[in-house]
């Protein structure tokens, strides 16, 4: 069983969830979208935090993750995109695996392929890994973590999702603008 959390903990969990909700609220986007999002940003949360305690992304926390997505994608009328964000998601982390043989856990590519849905391919594309590498780099480099040492890289996955989430479709519209 695990250990409970201390107030305090609760208390910083309950401070970033705030600040992603408060995030969400200054990008400009519908209703919908803004609901959207405070689901999104709870799961991510969550599973973020289930990740640095347990150095584990659960199965089930994946598997309601992937299919709320699906539901919203549903309802919204991007299934098409959102399986596409999937499959380039579980694609890249996989990749990645292989290449770092092992290092990168399979939850960290079933997250990556459940996120996916939430973003599509080219918010999954855009920022959800880069994010997650360069935190890792700049933990390494400031010398907090050794190339050795194990990362919980959950946590670093559900930031730049969240980022994602919400800066996605600026960058796109600024992209599309110097073509």
């Amino acid at each position: 069983m695990a250990k409970q959390l201390s107030l305090q903990v609760c208390i910083i969990i309950m401070m970033i969830l705030f600040l992603m909700f408060a995030g969400l609220s200054l990008v400009d986007m519908e209703c919908l979208a803004m609901a959207r999002g405070g689901l999104f940003c709870v799961f991510l949360l969550a599973m973020a935090v289930i990740d640095f305690r347990t150095e584990l992304l659960p199965d089930k926390g994946n598997l309601y993750l992937a299919a709320l997505g699906l539901v919203m994608a549903a309802i919204v009328g991007s299934l098409r995109d959102a399986l596409l964000g999937a499959l380039l998601g579980a694609a890249l982390l996989f990749a990645l695996r292989t290449l770092s043989r092992g290092g990168i856990g399979l939850g960290d590519v079933k997250y990556a392929a459940a996120f996916g849905i939430w973003l599509g391919w080219q918010g999954t594309l855009l920022l959800a890994f880069a994010l997650g590498a360069c935190l890792a780099l700049v933990l390494l480099g400031i010398g907090r973590l050794g190339r050795r040492d194990r990362l919980a890289f959950g946590p670093f996955l559900s930031a730049g999702a969240y980022l994602s989430y919400i800066g996605s479709a600026a960058f796109w519209s600024a992209y599309e603008v110097l073509l």
